[in-house]
């Protein structure tokens, strides 16, 4: 993350740092800072790893410790540790015509999932908690449609806030959006990324609603890694809370009459955040394992949130999300996006997926352990 024209880092899903902070900040802690990587979990068995006395919490601990992983090989993952192959279902991609809902459109990359369903003649839904969103690109841009916009309040902490907006047009909601995230302007991240994400769950499936797709974070599964132990620390748990948001997320729609219904969700985890143009499809890669990431920009993980609608491969799935060009171990990727690398690794994960069209990018995705059986 680097801090932009207003002072404010960017760069992590959900923590954002204060520029005159930094100023006081021993170097060390300015290079630390800047590692950063939006990152995430996936198995249930990685709570059961972490171990909060074991954060890193003194700076020197902190930079031996991250400098002694550059290092370090990536681990091999067994069998267990990734994703099962997809199973046959009925057409569970998502109508052009059905709205979406955006929970967390006042973020960064909330705005960017605005913009994104707006250029793909999407009805969208723009929420924040107080129903106040503004977006005036659409005004001057021609590829984006103003009457497709509606705006509503809606509070991912509150269950009954997302059912009023959920449940009163249910009829014609086709997706969610949780591009919500713990801030300094509301909610911590046990309220916001884990129970906001469970809330959402609970809201989709119970008005039906076909598609969830959660915003998290990639290395949420890695709490042995050092950029995961800095992140968490300076997050005030977030990562241990994204992590079992996502966890809790599969475990409510592993029920087997959910999948037959097609009721699903996607979990895109983004490496690091940047602002800029779309790359688009051709741009990216992306892997299954959490033992790769990179960086990428907001606009392309709000065209991943939009485009996976329209694949069943991305049902009950969770990727990480990269530029191609940009990927490294996850031992070796903080330092990799500080000095902005794009000398891609020669590891390979063997779950990589690269395409052309967001249609063959998505193609050939594992489906997430216990939604893979159900025919």
């Amino acid at each position: 993350g680097f801090p932009n024209r207003s002072g404010r880092w960017f760069g992590f899903h959900g923590v954002s740092f204060i520029h005159p902070l930094i100023m006081f900040a021993p170097a060390p802690i300015i290079v630390l800072l800047g590692m950063n990587m939006a990152t995430s979990p996936v198995d249930s068995l990685s709570t059961k790893l972490l171990n909060r006395r074991g954060l890193i919490r003194g700076t020197t601990a902190t930079v031996v410790s991250i400098l002694k992983q550059q290092l370090v090989v990536p681990p091999a993952y067994s069998a267990d540790d990734v994703p099962s192959a997809s199973a046959s279902t009925a057409d569970v991609t998502v109508p052009k015509s059905k709205s979406v809902v955006v929970l967390g459109a006042g973020g960064g990359t909330g705005r960017e999932c605005v913009k994104a369903l707006l250029s793909s003649n999407r009805p969208c839904i723009a929420t924040n908690r107080k129903g106040d969103f503004e977006y005036n690109e659409e005004s001057g841009n021609p590829t984006l449609n103003p009457n497709l916009l509606s705006v509503a309040a809606a509070d991912v902490t509150s269950p009954s806030s997302l059912s009023d907006v959920i449940s009163s047009k249910k009829s014609n909601i086709g997706a969610v959006i949780f591009a919500a995230s713990a801030s300094t302007k509301g909610g911590d991240p046990s309220s916001v990324d884990r129970e906001g994400v469970l809330n959402a769950a609970r809201c989709c499936i119970a008005n039906r609603i076909p598609r969830l797709v959660v915003v998290s974070s990639g290395t949420v599964t890695r709490p042995d890694s050092a950029v995961y132990k800095l992140l968490n620390f300076v997050g005030k748990g977030i990562m241990e809370e994204k992590m079992k948001g996502e966890d809790g997320l599969r475990e409510l729609y592993a029920d087997p009459n959910l999948i037959r219904r097609g009721l699903g969700y996607t979990v895109i985890r983004p490496g690091g955040l940047t602002v800029g143009e779309s790359l688009g499809a051709s741009a990216l890669e992306l892997n299954q394992g959490d033992d790769k990431s990179g960086r990428l920009a907001r606009s392309d993980v709000a065209a991943l949130c939009v485009n996976c609608l329209d694949s069943g491969d991305a049902f009950d799935a969770t990727f990480e999300c990269y530029n191609a060009n940009t990927a490294k171990p996850v031992e070796s990727v903080g330092f990799s996006n500080i000095m902005k690398s794009t000398d891609a690794t020669k590891y390979v994960s063997g779950y990589e997926r690269r395409g052309d069209t967001w249609e063959d990018l998505f193609r050939g995705l594992l489906r997430d352990k216990g939604h893979d059986d159900v025919a």
